[in-house]
């Protein structure tokens, strides 16, 4: 198996900006869609990753890392970095609704970016004070996202799990943070086409597989490990964020 060829250039970003994983992310997925990088094929190391994109190797670290756990490169000591054989199947997984800016609410770029200020930290309040009968309703909303029978209800469902987290802080601060996200992307019916129609089964599933996992570590009272993935999906979904313009 040979390296790959030269990744696109990203723009440089403070290496202590949250985002910057994320954009390491998508550089390496738009080589993987670009056939920059084909499936099975050795990665180049994080040195050499870092000096093509101008960032750090703790950014490409970080991006790495949240690869693997998606299933989309594996590490072999001594041997290096791998994309997996079924690499390019995650692109049939993930949610890639092309979205704009918006005059009157923040766009969806802008509301990610904000959220991963803040909530994967709130995690540690939402272990904390969670109760039984609230991890019972979160589970309930995980089927509805599986089962939703339009792309709008789909796009409900994940918020209105998001809203039942939020809730379990009993932080009506943080709750009314919610309720504006959703108010905002509600106003631009979540930038969706034809939302009438069904969202992808492959879509439904991949986004219940990250959603469940939170919900399990929420239910398990470990605050750091939902910490992370909180931190990852919200940088998974900033970076998929009109990926392909």
């Amino acid at each position: 198996m040979t390296a790959t060829a030269a990744l696109p250039q990203l723009t440089a970003v403070s290496t202590n900006d949250r985002a910057t994983p994320s954009l390491v992310y998508r550089s390496l997925l738009r080589s993987i869609k670009d056939g920059l990088m084909v499936p099975g094929a050795k990665l180049p190391n994080e040195r050499e990753i870092a000096q093509q994109l101008n960032t750090s190797r703790t950014a490409v670290r970080s991006a790495l890392a949240m690869m693997e756990r998606q299933g989309l490169v594996r590490r072999r000591v001594g041997s290096g970095t791998f994309l997996t054989e079924d690499a390019h199947d995650v692109f049939g997984r993930m949610d890639q609704t092309e979205t704009g800016s918006h005059e009157d609410v923040p766009s969806f770029a802008e509301i990610v970016e904000g959220r991963l200020l803040f909530e994967p930290a709130m995690m540690h309040l939402v272990v904390r004070r969670v109760e039984e009968n609230e991890i019972a309703e979160m589970r309930r909303l995980l089927e509805a996202i599986l089962d939703a029978p339009t792309w709008e209800d789909f796009k409900e469902s994940i918020y209105a799990l998001h809203r039942q987290i939020f809730s379990a802080t009993k932080n009506k601060f943080l709750e009314q943070i919610m309720g504006s996200i959703l108010d905002d992307r509600r106003a631009v019916l979540f930038d969706g086409r034809d939302t009438d129609k069904p969202a992808p089964d492959l879509v439904r599933q991949q986004t219940h597989k990250e959603l469940r996992a939170i919900v399990d570590a929420i239910a398990d009272r470990n605050g750091k490990r939902a910490e992370k993935l909180v931190s990852d999906h919200l940088l998974r979904t900033l970076a998929t964020i009109n990926i392909w313009r």
